[in-house]
């Protein structure tokens, strides 16, 4: 009789410590959603005002693992002419035929 009490009561342990476990997993998956959200909802704002704030100042900010907001500006100093020019020529960037090496 004493077996299958301890029996049991090991496998109601085993079901408490599975249960504890996989409640952590999910609260770690919400917390983890949760702040990736947080982000991209202030980092949405953030674009918004940076598109409509006149200047060549960004501000921009991040958050780490352990909670530290690291905020920094940016300076542009060129004119917008040059700031907004295509990188690439016309005549570049064009479909290359590709020939595997053997």
């Amino acid at each position: 009789m004493t077996f299958i009490g301890l029996f049991l009561k090991s496998i109601f342990i085993m079901v408490l410590m599975v249960a504890i476990f996989l409640i952590g997993i999910v609260s770690f998956i919400y917390l983890r959603v949760k702040r990736m959200t947080k982000q991209f909802r202030n980092g949405t704002n953030r674009r918004q005002q940076q598109n409509s704030a006149a200047g060549s100042t960004k501000r921009r900010s991040a958050e780490y693992d352990d909670g530290v907001v690291v905020e920094e500006e940016l300076y542009d100093e060129r004119s917008p002419h040059q700031a907004n020019r295509k990188i690439f020529a016309k005549d570049e960037g064009e479909y290359v035929d590709f020939e595997e090496e053997k």
